[in-house]
């Protein structure tokens, strides 16, 4: 089995990680969700064979104990205790049975994302912080619009080093990137001056491309029919999934053709988990091949970016040759709600300092609703 250090996607395919800390205007189709789409690299080999454990593992009730634990009932072949830390086989088992009593249907799909990136400035001295907020109101009524909801609270130092650094530096405000500047790949290059200032928040109307979208799959945009499509059952989902991947180009990726379609197998459900408005019962059946996935580590209860309480889970990536991400997964099996994904790198700074840069996704809401959204006086 590979062992995967900490994040890469393969060669040309780079965008895919570089885009999810853009935070320019969100274009048109395929950014409903700001950390995920197209091709990220491979956890290894070992995902390539997607184990029937799931089969052999009893079911495991959504709720969780007093102590925290994971409620388990075990077949008689199985043993588990109910005390025991959980494996991330029963985290996302848990997951699944408790996500197929979501809502089915509601009047809007409505995803809500807080994301937290982490950015050198432009001469590397130190690490800027920056935050967005984002919502999407997707509608399959054709009486209601598509809105996209966003807010920039404004850039900071990210640590007390950082804001030293930046003292030192004379406590800019704005910052301007060469177009040449060297990234490592950990994130794009702002095409505008960065502002420190925070943004009014703003609605945005989506026309055109947009309607009749229902997000995207594999990067490719997909209707509500399509969606509608989707096979529940995890050996049909698994199938449909691998269908779509087979029909992408990756022979000029700089992977191995299997690895990067095992990682995108495993992205894909993440992606179905996060934001597709997929029926509950494709959802759970997301959440089972993943559990069927060798390479993905429970770390235990944890505390998500927005302060809530869940179950860690954990796998790696290469972003590029010989530059590794460390992804953590933050699942609450009660709800089946994915809570927030954070991805983990480290950069040398102009000093020679080792610094992380971390790219923060927590999901505020992921499902149906009948409300409608809070729309701001600022409109584009």
């Amino acid at each position: 089995m590979r062992t995967w250090p900490a994040g890469r996607p393969p060669r040309g395919r780079t965008r895919c990680w570089r885009r999810s800390s853009r935070w320019s205007r969100v274009p048109a189709r395929r950014r409903l969700l700001p950390s995920r789409r197209r091709l990220m690299p491979s956890p290894g080999r070992a995902l390539l064979g997607l184990a029937a454990a799931a089969a052999a593992v009893a079911v495991i009730a959504p709720a969780m104990l007093s102590d925290s634990t994971i409620s388990v009932a075990p077949q008689p072949s199985t043993s588990v205790s109910a005390t025991a830390e959980p494996t991330a086989q029963q985290i996302l088992l848990a997951a699944a049975v408790a996500v197929e009593k979501a809502p089915a249907s509601g009047d809007y799909w409505r995803t809500a994302t807080v994301t937290q990136s982490m950015l050198t400035d432009p001469t590397r001295s130190y690490v800027i912080e920056r935050t967005r907020s984002l919502e999407t109101w997707l509608a399959k009524r054709p009486d209601l619009q598509y809105w996209r909801i966003w807010q920039d609270p404004g850039l900071k130092p990210a640590t007390p080093q950082d804001e030293a650094a930046w003292r030192a530096a004379g406590a800019p405000t704005s910052w301007r990137y060469p177009k040449n500047m060297k990234t490592e790949n950990l994130f794009s290059v702002p095409s505008k001056p960065l502002e420190a200032a925070a943004g009014e928040r703003t609605a945005e109307r989506l026309y055109g491309t947009w309607k009749g979208t229902a997000g995207d799959l594999a990067g490719e945009s997909m209707t509500w029919k399509q969606v509608r499509a989707i096979p529940s059952e995890p050996d049909k989902l698994r199938s449909y999934l691998e269908e779509r991947i087979g029909r992408l180009e990756l022979s000029g990726s700089g992977m191995d053709v299997k690895e990067a379609r095992a990682h995108i197998l495993l992205r894909d459900c993440v992606g179905i988990i996060s934001g597709l408005p997929a029926s509950p019962k494709v959802r759970a059946s997301a959440y089972r091949i993943l559990a069927s996935l060798p390479g993905i580590r429970a770390e235990g209860e944890t505390t998500d970016p927005l302060g809530r309480r869940g179950q860690a889970l954990s796998y790696q990536e290469e972003i590029e040759p010989g530059l590794f991400t460390h992804v953590q997964l933050m699942v609450d099996p009660s709800t089946g709600l994915l809570l927030a994904e954070v991805r983990t790198n480290t950069t040398k700074l102009a000093n020679g300092r080792q610094a992380e840069l971390r790219l923060f996704t927590s999901f505020q809401a992921i499902g149906w609703t009948n409300d409608r959204p809070e729309l701001p006086t600022h409109r584009n």
